[in-house]
């Protein structure tokens, strides 16, 4: 079983926890630990991820890309994803 949970954070806050992983990827490099690493760098790029759709999603807006059912587009590259 999975659970999940929701976590409201601010684009700042995305950033200080981006920073924090790779704090903590490279202590856990200097500790030979591995498997850590494996997880920092996952919950690393998934916030990278999050931090760019926030980021393309608020030039959409201000551009005025808006759907036919009024809301923004967010598209994520190949390369993102």
């Amino acid at each position: 079983m999975v659970s999940t949970a929701t976590i409201k954070l601010t684009k700042a806050e995305i950033d200080r926890v981006v920073r924090s992983l790779v704090l903590s990827i490279k202590v856990a490099d200097v500790f030979e630990k591995s498997e850590e690493i494996t997880y920092f760098n996952t919950l690393k790029q998934d916030f990278v991820k999050i931090k760019r759709m926030l980021d393309e999603g608020e030039q959409e807006y201000r551009n005025g890309d808006i759907s036919e059912n009024g809301y923004h587009n967010v598209t994520i590259c190949e390369r993102c994803e």
